[in-house]
């Protein structure tokens, strides 16, 4: 910090006179110690871990801030919250709603909202101030906002609207004359026209084109098309439709829907606010312009308990006199297809809820709110699906259909529907938004007329579309993570998942399209139905994920592991997609519970995934059974639950959130439904061992050859659920409840070891599965752990230097081979490129983390294609160890109020620069290796302090910024500990140079 400063007063002298008296000299340092002894400040204000939330509903919010401070050792000693109801008054330093006076803490994150009641629709304004160590108070800081939903449900007026029309307006008669169903080589087909007949009812027919509804496959494994020839009031047409899609007569009846208000405002507005969601998807937009930067919104949850709703600001977007509001309604997750096959799980038709409510100049109200009076009328949107993908043909848009003045005579009146059970909560996350685009970096023509692009990365998100063609020209779009060899597009992992999007051209110049509301998994995309090769620029990759910020940076000496991180990064990116999925490619895309939880201290370091948490964990616990078994995946649609490591993750993930955010509200929060989990395998267990009951019990899922008993996994997991269980009632001081799940952990152990562990150490199934998670759970006597650590290592070396654990294992792997003296092993392990390791993939040119160790190899081609995702993040848990291992940044307090640094340096790295932003500020360190000269930038942040471990041959030799370490300010040494020298700092920015 210092340093920047310097560097930074120096740019300011002429560079070209080179000449700097010693009054210059002077100045600079009367400068620099003037700005050195300034007071701490204040700055990256936040309300529930968000900046300036707009519509949240909770009570009692939490604030945060960040102190900064150019000097070593500083800290808060207090601080001061002012809130107020007007910007003025907070400019004024007067806090009418709460004023909370100097309170003496070191505390600046997690600070409880105490003041006056909150209320629905009110914005209020906060700022903050601290004193320094010396007891001198800093400025205010920048103001900051946070905004009230609807906290009453009598607070909500409008009424759930569907887009199917209430009236009739003329009577249409449906006649299915002919249906054939044939192969697209059209060597093979069937007539289906009395199937498909015998579905039609009140001349409206909905159906899925597949083998099960049409009750005939042609041609086994091939691509199959349905075509129709039908009549409607007597008139004829023909239709074809692709396998897996959904065939809708009338045709207006299908697809996505527009809906629409007029409305006038007849007075000067002070501001406007839009609250709004959806039993589906939705895309507002007022007088033709879009409402916020959502995607995929509302965010999945379990729609049988709760929906969420989102809150705008739109003053901007309304005008006084004639306006219009307008909305595309979509299926999404509750009435599309989701995982596994589930189609329409939640419910059959979506339905729109929204409540703009106007404040004028003269303090009057007024609402425009979703009812019988809204229209509904066919949009350009034919078809849209998360696993389908979207079609829309543009020769349908209609003109100014979101503003004033359309004349729709003509559009259906919508229907309302009863939803009044439907349980609404604020937005508590950041949203889906687009996050970044990519360009092509190839174009390849493998067939005629195919146009593949290849855009270097496997991303997740859409394709943004650029063309000129005559109109009606169908332009068809398919996507996929790998190529064949013959350069094609390789598909069939995405099983049930075509991921096809259409687009028919208005041939009107330049058309740019952009799927509102699917998702693809793809690194690659093909382009057919174009006469002549398009332009580079017709694909532009449109990245999106849910907005959580990025949080870690982590760098080394071999370019290999610096793509392994970018690959964890980018597997993170896509799979947060509302919830944490397990993959966004295939017809899957759902919230594993294992992979989560396996997977969350990596995500940590990645990002701040605390607001993410905070919605999933309440998918979660709505997921639960009565009887407390957690479910496989949340939200819960595949009603299976119980599996150890999978229904653990309702206990590991809140726990987690506690230790890296300070947040004692989670567990409070979970706290019942994590007790029910423990209190659940305790019942379903004999003597102490989860030997029944375990559901679908996937094991140590797709380990190598190294089958780990899976009753030995339950009961690890019983065991580790139940220390969790007893820290977090120790957390929040219930000590009784504490004292009873510690002794339950105990008891556990010691049946662990009876049942599974011989006199020598040797653990059942001697997988290298069960000594990481013996270690990591603490379930060995002391005199057995470093005999579990060596058949660990053993069984490494036997295996060549390879690992065999899968999804349960690998997480624990690395850290715990470190922390039983084995560091070398562990990064061997980690440098590995052979198959099966994690620089594998990367060898072969992965972009993202592969679900499986094997999903290509050079003598076997993919895997089999029924579950072969090559973005699935759970292998990517080894990125905890870039951060806390080789980076050394660990928290040693929740919150990381204290710091542990302790780097991990071995033979195979020269130097990793690291980097963290905490809950309290950034933390970052910088080691080189020179020969025998070791090097150590470490930065501690204001209002923290840490332990920091200095590998050295003697610590007296150990220098800090040219000075005896022993000696510097802010520095004190503790002792030495195999091979390190450890040091206690405070706040600021180090450079440690040591022998190693």
């Amino acid at each position: 910090m210092m340093k920047s400063f310097i560097d930074w007063c120096f740019l300011k002298i002429d560079l070209n006179t080179m000449k700097m008296t010693k009054k210059i000299l002077t100045l600079g340092l009367v400068l620099i110690t003037g700005f050195c002894s300034a007071a701490v400040t204040t700055q990256k204000l936040r309300c529930e871990y968000l900046t300036d939330p707009f519509g949240i509903d909770s009570t009692s919010p939490r604030l945060s801030w960040i102190i900064n401070s150019t000097q070593r050792a500083e800290k808060q000693t207090a601080y001061q919250i002012l809130v107020a109801s007007t910007p003025d008054l907070l400019r004024q330093d007067k806090g009418d709603l709460w004023d909370s006076g100097q309170v003496a803490s070191e505390e600046s994150a997690q600070i409880v909202y105490v003041g006056r009641p909150l209320v629905s629709r009110q914005a209020y304004y906060w700022k903050v101030r601290s004193w320094d160590r010396a007891g001198k108070s800093g400025e205010w800081s920048p103001s900051a906002q946070w905004h009230m939903g609807l906290l009453q449900s009598s607070d909500w007026k409008a009424k759930w609207i569907t887009a199917e029309p209430s009236v009739v307006t003329s009577p249409e008669t449906l006649v299915i004359r002919r249906a054939t169903y044939e192969a697209i080589d059209i060597k093979a087909h069937a007539d289906v026209t009395s199937a498909l007949a015998g579905q039609v009812k009140g001349n409206h027919l909905s159906v899925q084109v597949n083998n099960k509804t049409l009750g005939v496959d042609p041609a086994a494994n091939i691509v199959k098309r349905l075509l129709v020839d039908y009549e409607l009031n007597g008139k004829k047409f023909t239709k074809e439709i692709g396998e897996n899609q959904t065939l809708v007569l009338p045709e207006d009846a299908a697809g996505v829907r527009y809906l629409r208000k007029p409305f006038t405002l007849n007075a000067p507005i002070q501001s406007a606010v839009l609250y709004t969601t959806a039993l589906g998807l939705y895309e507002l937009q007022i007088n033709g312009q879009r409402v916020g930067d959502h995607l995929l919104a509302p965010d999945w949850t379990d729609y049988r308990k709760r929906v969420r709703y989102q809150s705008y600001d739109v003053t901007k977007l309304v005008n006084r006199g004639d306006n219009a509001i307008g909305a595309w309604l979509a299926n999404g997750w509750f009435s599309g297809k989701i995982g596994n096959g589930a189609n329409a799980f939640f419910g059959k038709v979506p339905a729109l809820l929204a409540q703009l409510e106007i404040t004028y100049a003269d303090g009057r109200t007024e609402r425009v709110v979703t009812d019988e009076s809204w229209k509904s009328h066919r949009s350009p949107i034919l078809a849209s699906d998360f696993m389908l993908g979207e079609d829309y043909d543009a020769r349908l848009e209609v003109k100014g259909w979101s503003q004033p003045g359309l004349d729709d005579s003509s559009w259906s009146i919508v229907s309302v529907r009863d939803e009044s059970a439907r349980h609404l909560e604020s937005q508590v996350m950041e949203p889906v938004r687009r996050i970044t685009e990519l360009t092509p970096k190839n174009i390849t023509e493998p067939k005629p007329g195919s146009w593949v692009y290849d855009l270097g990365q496997n991303m997740v998100g859409v394709v943004r579309l650029k063309v000129t063609a005559p109109a009606g020209t169908k332009v068809t779009l398919r996507h996929a993570e790998m190529l064949n060899p013959d350069g094609t597009l390789y598909t069939k992992n995405l099983r049930g998942a075509p991921s096809v999007d259409h687009y028919i051209c208005k041939g009107t110049g330049t058309e740019i399209w952009e799927p509102r509301f699917t998702f693809h998994g793809f690194r690659y995309v093909e382009i057919t139905g174009l006469t002549g090769k398009p332009k580079k620029d017709a694909v532009t990759g449109v990245v999106i994920a849910s907005d959580t910020q990025p949080t870690g940076e982590f760098a080394c000496s071999d370019p290999r592991i610096n793509q392994l991180q970018s690959n964890i990064k980018w597997g993170q990116r896509g799979n947060y997609i509302s919830i944490p999925t397990d993959c966004p490619q295939r017809d899957e895309r759902l919230g594993w519970m294992g992979d989560a939880q396996v997977f969350i201290r990596t995500a940590t370091y990645n990002a701040d995934v605390a607001a993410f948490f905070t919605k999933w964990l309440v998918d979660v616990d709505d997921g639960q059974t009565a009887a407390g078994a957690f479910a496989d995946v949340n939200p819960n649609t595949m009603d299976c639950n119980s599996v150890p490591a999978w229904g653990d993750a309702g206990v590991i993930c809140p726990w987690t959130i506690y230790q890296i955010y300070g947040d004692r509200r989670i567990l409070e929060q979970h706290l019942t439904a994590m007790t029910k989990w423990v209190d659940y395998l305790h019942l379903h267990s004999t003597d102490l061992l989860r030997d029944k009951d375990r559901g679908n019990d996937y094991g140590d899922w797709l380990s190598i050859q190294a089958n780990t008993p899976k009753d030995l996994i339950g009961t690890a997991y019983f065991a580790y659920s139940a220390n969790l269980l007893a820290k977090s009632y120790r957390a929040l001081g219930r000590d009784e409840q504490a004292a009873k799940y510690e002794h339950l952990f105990e008891e556990i152990k010691s049946a662990f070891n009876r049942a599974y562990v011989a006199a020598d150490g040797r653990i059942k199934g001697n997988t290298q599965c069960v000594y990481a998670m013996a270690l990591k759970f603490e379930l060995l006597p002391e005199n057995l752990r470093a005999k579990a650590a060596q058949y660990l290592e053993d069984d490494i070396r036997a295996k060549g230097g390879h690992l065999s654990t899968g999804f349960v294992g690998v997480s624990y792997l690395l850290p715990v081979l470190t922390q039983a003296g084995k560091a070398e092993t562990a990064y061997s392990l980690l440098l590995q490129d052979t198959f099966p390791s994690w620089l594998f993939s990367v060898k072969h040119g992965a972009t993202t983390i592969w679900e499986r160790w094997d999903g290509w190899t050079p003598e076997k081609g993919f895997q089999d294609p029924g579950m072969n995702s090559f973005n699935h993040y759970s292998l990517g848990s080894c990125g905890e160890y870039l951060f806390g291992g080789i980076g050394g940044i660990q928290p040693a307090s929740s919150g990381y109020k204290t710091i542990r640094i302790e780097p991990i340096i071995r033979n195979g790295l020269i130097w990793a620069k690291t980097s963290y932003d905490s809950i309290h500020g950034k933390i970052a360190t910088y080691w080189k290796r020179d020969g025998q000269r070791l090097t150590l930038d470490i930065v501690v942040p204001a209002n923290t302090t840490a332990t920091v471990y200095v590998p050295a041959k003697d610590a007296a030799n150990i220098t800090e910024s040219g000075t005896a370490a022993a000696k510097a300010t802010g520095v004190k040494f503790l002792r030495n500990d195999q091979g390190n020298a450890v040091f206690e700092v405070s706040s600021g920015t180090y450079k440690f140079v040591s022998e190693i």
